[in-house]
């Protein structure tokens, strides 16, 4: 009886490695977790760098006008400038070991199911870290005539318990007052964070007859809006889109050794927080980048899915803490 000849077609065209292909198709399902489950990640500013342990903003403020008196020369007035920079954390990974046996014994895919378990990890500690940074770019205080961030500390705006919808919408109403009042464009985009239970308060506030306060427009036959009649991922309130997560600090992280420590505060009365996009900035080295081994004397598959990046205060001045008393 002749051999026969297998059709080895996850190895492509690496003739030296018969999973060539695999490990492919294990990157792309861990981007894919990864993309799907950040809320963040395209809600603030990214920038890449191929080189180095931090990038520098330049952060401009204000020019100023005057009455021009005949014959006299224009000299050109000062303009505050300053710089803002961001530095890298550390190496951020999320791994996984893939025992033989137990891999032939299972009913699903195990590596499919795992890599996504590893992006959605990657992403759920990039979230918390970005709403670090805007919470405590809220709490950044002026510096020169640069402002500082804005912090709401009202008891009724808690989160859990007994939740007015109707005070959040007014908390949302006075932060864009606020925002107006330092100069920050009203064509930025705005978004907000806050729980599960708030989100839901808000979704269906009513007044003290009964009638929902929300606008018709964002209450009924518009699901991808967040309405009344959907489930969808935000609710707009006042030009400001609400989210829910479950990504957001509510602990006292001052002294939590998981935490890297730039991002180390108290966050136990943070109920929610509203921001534009640059009010922080994110710093990228390294983007996801995949690397599995094959260990013999185990007999397993070692997985890990790896980044690095830093997160930063940018603009203070558009960044929004709620908080209780």
């Amino acid at each position: 009886m002749a051999d026969s000849t297998p059709s080895r077609f996850g190895q492509g065209q690496d003739g030296s490695d018969t999973r060539h292909l695999f490990l492919k198709q294990f990157g792309g399902e861990v981007l894919t977790a990864y993309s799907l489950n950040t809320l963040t990640l395209d809600k603030h500013v990214v920038k890449a760098i191929s080189a180095g342990k931090s990038w520098q903003f330049p952060k401009t403020w204000q020019a100023s006008t005057e009455y021009h008196t005949p014959g006299s020369e224009l000299l050109g007035d000062e303009i505050e400038t300053s710089e803002i920079v961001v530095t890298m954390d550390g190496l951020l990974v999320s791994h996984v070991g893939i025992y033989d046996l137990d891999e032939k014994m299972s009913h699903f895919d195990v590596t499919s199911q795992f890599s996504s378990e590893l992006g959605k990890a990657l992403a759920r500690t990039f979230d918390k870290n970005v709403f670090r940074a805007l919470i405590l770019a809220a709490r950044t205080a002026a510096d020169g005539p640069f402002p500082g961030g804005t912090v709401v500390t009202d008891a009724n705006l808690n989160a859990s318990g007994s939740i007015s919808g109707a005070d959040w919408i007014d908390a949302i109403r006075s932060a864009n007052i606020t925002l107006f009042g330092k100069d920050v464009p009203e064509d930025l985009p705005r978004y907000m964070s806050v729980n599960a239970a708030v989100f839901d308060a808000i979704k269906y506030a009513r007044d003290a007859n009964g009638h929902y306060l929300l606008l018709n427009r964002d209450t009924y036959d518009v699901p991808a809006a967040g309405g009344i009649a959907g489930r969808g991922e935000f609710i707009m309130v006042d030009g400001v889109k609400v989210y829910r997560s479950r990504n957001m600090p509510n602990t006292n992280e001052s002294a939590d050794s998981s935490v890297y420590s730039k991002y180390r505060a108290n966050y136990s009365t943070t109920t929610g927080v509203l921001w534009c996009p640059q009010a922080v900035a994110t710093v990228k080295l390294m983007d996801i980048a995949l690397e599995t081994e094959r260990d013999v004397r185990r007999q397993e598959d070692f997985m890990v899915a790896k980044m690095a990046v830093g997160h930063g205060t940018l603009r203070p001045e558009l960044a929004v803490e709620f908080k209780t008393s």
